[in-house]
């Protein structure tokens, strides 16, 4: 979870829930990562809480960043739902741009979600299992009306 979003769940100021999370931070209880809009903070992994799935684990934590966000998340599921697809049937099935899906997908390849097999048959997720692990795990849309709003602020400013 990035900052803004713990004080809206915990009902704190930012500069509070900050001051917190550094805390927190320089005591190695959590970590943050920077996704490039957000930094966002997770538990610190303990290998009896990661067996047991109440943490998610540094490697997982950078996808877990990266579907926060709602074209990745939307990508990523109907990648899953139907097996390899083109950038063009992923435009057509989106209804968005096409440098938009271009810009994400190349984060979501960056992150190591999808891979390209080739240019006909086009994305693919490289590990299902991991990538439906994590999603079964997690909460990754926005639970507030005000965090759909600022996701869709963020595109916009975009």
């Amino acid at each position: 979870m990035h900052l803004r979003e713990i004080g809206r769940e915990v009902r704190l100021a930012p500069n509070l829930v900050d001051y917190h999370l550094i805390y927190l931070e320089k005591r190695g209880f959590v970590y943050s990562l920077h996704d490039g809009k957000y930094k966002r903070y997770f538990l610190r992994d303990c290998a009896e809480e990661v067996d047991k799935g109440n943490i998610i684990s540094a490697p997982d934590s950078r996808i877990v960043s990266l579907l926060r966000r709602k074209v990745p998340f939307q990508i990523t599921l109907l990648i899953l739902k139907n097996g390899p697809m083109t950038h063009g049937a992923i435009v057509e099935s989106m209804r968005r741009s096409p440098s938009t899906i271009s810009h994400h997908l190349n984060k979501l390849m960056k992150a190591g979600i999808i891979s390209r097999v080739n240019c006909n048959s086009g994305y693919v997720i490289r590990d299902c299992m991991s990538v439906e692990r994590i999603l079964l795990r997690f909460n990754p849309q926005p639970i507030t009306l005000v965090d759909g709003f600022l996701e869709i602020w963020e595109d916009f400013v975009l």
